[in-house]
């Protein structure tokens, strides 16, 4: 389909989560990955914490400043791939996120990763029991939503991705939120124009926690959200299967062209 042409949350060894393995997640390696798939475009999205933002003080993303987040450029181009340069920001335990406003248009395209909850001391305390959890999975989205940002060029990263939040406990906190609170938020994103990531492994989910993850999705397509996909790959071996991976979320969601998120 249509649909599965690109890749909008990829890392590269800039990135220090990217641990060993990513010593070969270099920007042109990365472009190759996207010709052979046949991706039109794809973008790097390296995490990054704004050095003229105070927050991120005694933090791993102190390290992560703009000097460090450009040393990839220029990136490679090729005549069948858009290859774009964005970054993925945190938010800290007080909301505050790590890219000042003036800043933004330095960037093709940002991730805020809502639901970074496995941070403790940083993006949470760290003890939070499910349905705390839950109220922040809200509460984190909802504050996003409220702020004056360019929405035409911003994701909401890997929302049900369970390796964030711990597992099997991050899936009863995504079931303690009612289809209403969804609803209410993901109304608010489609008005915004913020794009929501599609990003987990639904190749290898069972069908009684693939429910879990599709009924967020499917009240975001119904209230009117746009799409995009994102492997956040931190090295090469990631990439394998991606594509077939990302068509199984198109199918599941009967998603088509109407439906994506278009920087």
């Amino acid at each position: 389909m249509a649909f599965v042409d690109h890749d909008l949350h990829i890392h590269s060894r800039v990135s220090p989560c990217a641990g060993p393995e990513g010593d070969t997640q270099l920007p042109e390696n990365i472009l190759k990955y996207a010709e052979k798939n046949k991706l039109h475009t794809i973008c790097l999205t390296d995490h990054y914490w704004d050095e003229t933002v105070s927050g991120a003080e005694h933090t791993w993303y102190v390290e992560l400043h703009t000097q460090r987040l450009r040393s990839v450029l220029p990136l490679p181009q090729s005549d069948k791939v858009r290859f774009l340069f964005g970054c993925e920001i945190e938010m800290n335990m007080n909301n505050v996120l790590g890219l000042a406003p003036e800043h933004y248009d330095n960037f093709d395209f940002v991730v805020i990763p809502t639901n970074h909850l496995h941070q403790s001391g940083v993006t949470c305390r760290g003890n939070e029991d499910v349905a705390e959890r839950a109220g922040l999975w809200c509460s984190r989205l909802d504050h996003v939503l409220e702020q004056n940002l360019p929405f035409h060029k911003i994701g909401i990263a890997h929302l049900t991705d369970t390796g964030i939040m711990g597992g099997k406990g991050y899936l009863e906190s995504l079931q303690l939120i009612s289809d209403e609170e969804y609803i209410r938020l993901f109304r608010k994103a489609a008005n915004r124009g913020v794009g929501i990531e599609l990003n987990f492994n639904w190749l290898n989910t069972p069908d009684d926690e693939m429910e879990i993850h599709l009924r967020p999705y499917r009240i975001a397509k119904e209230e009117g959200c746009k799409f995009y996909l994102g492997s956040d790959a931190h090295a090469m071996f990631q990439f394998e299967h991606m594509k077939e991976n990302f068509q199984k979320i198109t199918d599941l969601l009967q998603l088509d062209d109407s439906h994506k998120f278009i920087i």
